[in-house]
């Protein structure tokens, strides 16, 4: 009895010893390209982002207009007159995400008017709501 005891005293510090040893794996949360990935190693940080150049948005918003014009039209919209009164002061110039927003109303011009913004992750219509445009 003694010998199963000194035993299993044994195999239960070779256990211990073992999961000491075993370290949990660090994760990593990273935005490449727009996109967030989860990753065990660290994000790239030497990674260049490429803006785009006035021809590569001006191609995508042909693309926009070509495909909005084909589309069936559903009727007419209702357009509050504040999103006309300050829609004049903005311009389409390359911005995406809400960190580069300095307004509510600026980032919805940009979701509504601008091609690639990335400003609306629940798909709701309502860009930047931690940010800028809560409800």
């Amino acid at each position: 009895m003694r010998n199963i005891s000194l035993l299993l005293f044994a195999v239960a510090g070779l256990l211990v010893a073992n999961i000491s040893g075993v370290e949990a794996a660090s994760i990593n949360k990273c935005v490449v390209n727009g996109t967030v990935t989860y990753q065990q190693g660290p994000c790239p940080s030497n990674q260049a982002r490429k803006d785009p150049t006035l021809e590569e948005l001006n191609a995508v918003e042909r693309k926009r207009q070509v495909a909005a014009a084909s589309a069936p039209v559903e009727g007419p919209k209702e357009i509050s007159p504040t999103s006309t009164a300050v829609s004049g002061s903005f311009s389409c110039d390359g911005r995406q995400y809400c960190s580069q927003m300095k307004s509510c109303a600026e980032a919805k011009y940009f979701l509504a008017n601008c091609p690639g913004a990335k400003m609306d992750g629940d798909r709701n219509g309502i860009p930047c709501e931690k940010q800028w445009c809560s409800r």
